[in-house]
């Protein structure tokens, strides 16, 4: 089956698939009620410089300001444009530098997102400005060529290298993206041009404008999705509102002429992600299990910074012999992780337990196997050699949070944690209370305020000796069910 990119257009939510072979392999949602700011460039006002943190707060007229660490502070721009220029040419001498000798509070410096505001945090923040096209990034503060690692080929390496070696100005630097192989001359100067007038543009706009202040805008998700999930491999986008068919094919025509992709708008009266079976599979990432076709199944747990992939063998009985079916199970599971890694978009470390074998040999053509699968992420990851344990540990890009957080929020029975009361425990937590107020002279009766299901097993567990408490201090013990499923929360209350 051809790899196609699904977009569905829903009034303020807008969501991109990605499928390869018919199977779900990334999903994209943008809503305007949580506008995205990666890759946006300000002009930003230095607010409270921190020594100890080596960082730095910096206004960017939102409601929360981003922080920049001194590691992301690019050293010349700063001095030359910021210092007064004996200072400049005194802190240059020193080399390394502190965030205390290149940043003052009220200063405007120009910046770019690179993570979103997450968990109570504000956006991280880069001086270093790299600026997307269709075949190369420009480095506005950079002057250096680099080139995609996904890029192989020693000869294309060579070839793109003297291109934008020959034709850079200098001070810029540029990278050569993946979709740059096998490019003509003017196709990659063209790019190029397009991308030096553009920060050519941010640069007028920055000078022009008090901070804080936005520059420079990423386009909308459709425009960034053709953008950088374009591929020769992609035969068809799917798109079912005609404003972003438009748009899209606009955009398409003048920056992709030569590839050969369908651009379709989808009329039939099944929604569009129902056609394609993406809403069944995008309600699975709400569970923690997922089943393989084998029988087995992986347990994806989600913490703060990182992940646990546990594989079981489940149903899974076939196979000559025990390592036999481990490696089979494990063989699937390998693919299967790597594809929940990008469809979840799972971040920060990620451990993945597969099934232990003694096979040394098999448990290194597990490890290629994963390996191989997560050579079309486009985060950027650092993948460990599997243990002697049959353990991987992985390191993946963080610049937007997973898609479970986006989705949702901290269950209100539970707070989070995943576990809820067993109604036992709440039942006798409440006796517990009953019996500390029903011994006070001046209470005539307690009145209980619980789930229905809790007080249901209270009544069951302990009927008799409620009625026994009741009698020792002629107290009347009152029941007031609630028609929730919240074991967590009751109350018990003395009149």
């Amino acid at each position: 089956m051809e790899n196609l990119i699904l977009i569905n257009v829903t009034f303020n939510e807008t969501r991109v698939a990605v499928t390869e072979n018919g199977t779900l392999v990334e999903l994209y949602i943008e809503r305007k009620s949580h506008p995205r700011t990666v890759g946006n460039i300000y002009k930003g006002k230095v607010g409270k410089v921190v020594p100890g943190m080596q960082a730095a707060f910096i206004d960017l007229g939102l409601d929360r300001s981003g922080f920049i660490s001194v590691e992301d502070v690019y050293e010349d721009i700063f001095l030359d444009l910021f210092l007064e220029e004996e200072e400049s040419q005194s802190q240059k001498r020193r080399g390394k530098f502190l965030i205390q000798d290149v940043l003052r509070e009220g200063q405007e410096v120009l910046i770019q997102v690179l993570k979103e505001s997450t968990s109570g945090k504000g956006a991280k923040l880069s001086s270093n400005i790299a600026l997307p096209g269709k075949y190369l990034v420009l480095l506005g503060m950079a002057d250096l060529i680099g080139i995609s690692r996904r890029i192989e080929n020693e000869e294309e390496r060579k070839r793109l290298t003297e291109l934008v070696k020959s034709s850079k100005p200098k001070g810029l630097g540029f990278i050569a993206r993946t979709a740059s192989t096998g490019r003509s001359e003017e196709e990659i100067y063209q790019d190029m041009d397009n991308l030096i007038r553009l920060w050519d543009e941010i640069k007028r706009r920055a000078e022009d404008q008090k901070a804080p202040v936005l520059v420079y805008e990423e386009p909308s998700l459709q425009i960034r999705a053709v953008r950088d999930l374009i591929t020769s491999e992609v035969k068809s986008i799917i798109v079912d509102s005609m404003d972003a068919y438009r748009d899209i094919s606009d955009y398409f025509l003048a920056r992709f002429p030569e590839f050969n992709t369908n651009i379709e708008l989808y009329r039939d009266n099944t929604p569009l992600f129902i056609q394609f079976g993406i809403e069944p599979e995008i309600k699975k990432i709400f569970e923690k299990k997922v089943w393989l076709k084998s029988g087995g199944y992986l347990i994806i747990e989600e913490a703060e910074a990182l992940t646990v992939i546990d594989i079981n063998t489940g149903r899974y009985l076939s196979g000559d012999t025990h390592e036999e079916t481990i490696f089979k199970i494990n063989t699937e599971a390998a693919s299967e992780a790597a594809r929940q890694i990008r469809l979840r978009n799972l971040v920060g470390i990620i451990v993945i337990d597969f099934i232990d074998m003694k096979n040394r040999s098999k448990k290194e053509a597990l490890f290629q196997t994963f390996v191989d699968a997560l050579r079309k992420d486009k985060a950027r990851s650092s993948i460990q050699e599997i243990s002697s344990f049959g353990v991987v540990q992985m390191t993946r890009q963080r610049v937007r949070e997973s898609l479970l957080k986006n989705l949702a929020e901290s269950c209100s029975y539970c707070d989070g944690i995943g576990y809820v009361k067993s109604k036992e425990t709440a039942s006798y937590e409440i006796i517990r209370e009953i019996k500390s107020q029903i011994v006070n002279p001046f209470v005539r009766k307690i009145l209980v305020r619980a789930s229905q299901n809790v007080i249901k097993t209270l009544e069951e567990l302990e009927r008799d000796n409620l009625k026994q408490l009741e009698a020792q201090f002629s107290k009347d013990i009152l029941f007031e069910p609630r028609d929730d499923h919240d074991f967590k929360h009751f109350e018990v209350k003395a009149q």
